[in-house]
């Protein structure tokens, strides 16, 4: 039987880092609400986690080119990979009543890290 050796890494920075570093960025692009999920949300991120996000704002632009500025920018914020979901207040208010998908997620394991005043 062959063995399997576990590769681990310590996560570059703590959740506290990554909200402190993230908020000015996404408050300067105009978002109203974003939401951690994933392994840095359940506290098991570590060295080769990326952190999921979801972020909602008023856009105009279809959704495969919606992240790539914000996230070019939080690249340059944070230590880590970030894979980002941007949504519109309508599309997000759509998804919170469906009560499967990835909107499930968020609801179950969500970190809120901005939500402004509308």
């Amino acid at each position: 039987m062959s063995e399997v050796t576990v590769i681990s890494a310590p996560a570059p920075c703590t959740f506290d880092d990554v909200r402190r570093r993230a908020v000015p960025v996404l408050r300067k692009a105009g978002a109203e609400r974003a939401v951690v999920f994933g392994s840095w949300a359940r506290g098991q991120a570590d060295g080769y986690s990326d952190l999921d996000l979801a972020v909602v704002m008023d856009t105009d632009l279809p959704r495969p080119q919606r992240a790539l500025v914000l996230a070019k920018e939080l690249d340059r914020a944070l230590p880590v990979v970030v894979d980002l979901l941007v949504y519109t207040p309508e599309e997000f208010a759509a998804g919170e009543a469906d009560p499967y998908g990835v909107f499930d997620l968020f609801r179950r394991e969500g970190i809120e890290i901005l939500r402004e005043p509308r």
